[in-house]
């Protein structure tokens, strides 16, 4: 565990509300001196506190209207399969989120597709290819995002 103090906690906030702010903007917004704002950053992506500064970008103003949640439930397992079904969807162009969980299902991933045909066509690949470990699977599309946080706020 990295040691984050109050200073962090202010950069990371400032950066939270804008990824795209300057180091001297930063310094500003939390009057904190701009070599210091330079090594802190520095320090927080050397520790892995900062992993990758990146723009959230809105699926359907892309022309992705369907924006799913797909829970799978895995059985008959063996590494090497199972480090097929990851490469898979980890290549899979559509497949925009993918972790390993804990609980009832096994992995959720999220899905981005321009229409219910072009999402079923996806999901059949995936239940097609790997039917010998899909046991069972479960959707849950996105109506509205009602918070997307990064957990600054916990620090």
């Amino acid at each position: 565990m990295v040691n984050v103090d109050a200073k962090d906690k202010k950069i990371l906030q400032a950066l939270d509300r804008n990824g795209r702010l300057s180091i001297a903007e930063i310094s500003k917004k939390t009057n904190i001196q701009r070599d210091s704002v330079i090594y802190r950053i520095k320090r927080m992506k050397k520790n892995g506190i900062i992993r990758f500064f990146h723009t959230v970008v809105s699926p359907s103003a892309l022309g992705y209207e369907i924006h799913s949640f797909v829970h799978f439930f895995l059985h008959n397992i063996n590494p090497q399969r199972e480090n097929k079904f990851i490469t898979y969807l980890r290549n899979h162009k559509n497949v925009v989120y993918l972790a390993k969980t804990t609980g009832k299902y096994d992995y959720k991933l999220s899905i981005a597709a321009k229409s219910l045909t072009e999402f079923d066509a996806i999901l059949t690949g995936i239940r097609t290819n790997f039917s010998d470990i899909v046991k069972d699977y479960e959707t849950a599309s996105i109506i509205q995002e009602i918070k997307y946080d990064y957990m600054v706020d916990l620090i």
